[in-house]
């Protein structure tokens, strides 16, 4: 009898302790559009327009309360983004460089992981809104460009002389990022299990995009931010 209380309390500890992970620990995915920009911080640069991006990612919650979380993961971003910088290229003879203008169509893919706050707020029955703040450290993956540019003097028709490049210009950005990251959201508890999310999300870099020897060279500084709409669920 004492062997069969024994195993009872094991499997109701267990099962107890289970269930109490599950609330303690969501996990899940998310997917949506991005809307990519670059912001100067210096007079050479200047943005061209808003690009369209994709990011996707898995999310982590861990729960301290049902109002306050730490949340985490990994994301996954596909951006493109518009702008132009003063940069050294070929001159009328080709062998001295000066500096002209160039827009650069930059799409850009890269891995990071946040790092937020989360606060909930009971809104209505399985309602929940929530804000989130915190820090977004990313990994370069590549950065493939287009560049359009006019050189200091004009063809045999008299018209500026344009040229358009298609390069990888992984070199010239540096491999690490850091961001601001900041999300407002709203949750819907489909049952103890699972629940359904839509966010509103602001990136904004605070490490200038080019390389120091970028910088130095073309005296450009360029912070790339995006917004983000995302859905998704949590296990």
């Amino acid at each position: 009898m004492k062997k069969i209380a024994l195993i009872i309390s094991l499997v109701a500890f267990f099962a107890l302790g289970g269930n109490a992970q599950s609330k303690t620990f969501k996990y899940g995915l998310k997917l949506g559009p991005t809307f990519n920009w670059v912001s100067a911080g210096s007079t050479v640069v200047g943005n061209e327009g808003l690009g369209m991006g994709l990011g996707l990612g898995v999310v982590t919650d861990y729960c301290y309360s049902s109002h306050i979380a730490l949340s985490s993961g990994l994301n996954f971003n596909l951006m493109r983004m518009k702008y132009h910088f003063m940069d050294l290229r070929a001159s009328e003879n080709f062998l001295e460089e000066s500096a002209v203008s160039v827009k650069r169509v930059l799409s850009a893919k890269s891995v990071s992981v946040p790092l937020k706050f989360k606060l909930r707020v009971d809104v209505m029955d399985s309602w929940r809104a929530y804000v989130e703040v915190g820090a977004d450290l990313g990994l370069n993956l590549a950065d493939r460009a287009k560049d359009e540019f006019k050189y200091d003097f004009t063809d045999s028709n008299g018209l500026d002389y344009i040229d358009v490049n298609y390069e990888d210009y992984r070199y010239q950005y540096r491999r690490f990022q850091a961001a601001l990251d900041f999300g407002l959201g709203a949750e819907f508890e489909v049952n103890s299990k699972l629940s359904l999310f839509a966010q509103l999300t602001f990136n904004h870099a605070f490490v200038n995009a080019f390389t120091r020897e970028m910088e130095r060279k073309t005296g450009s500084i360029v912070y790339n931010n995006f917004i983000g709409l995302e859905i998704g669920f949590l296990h």
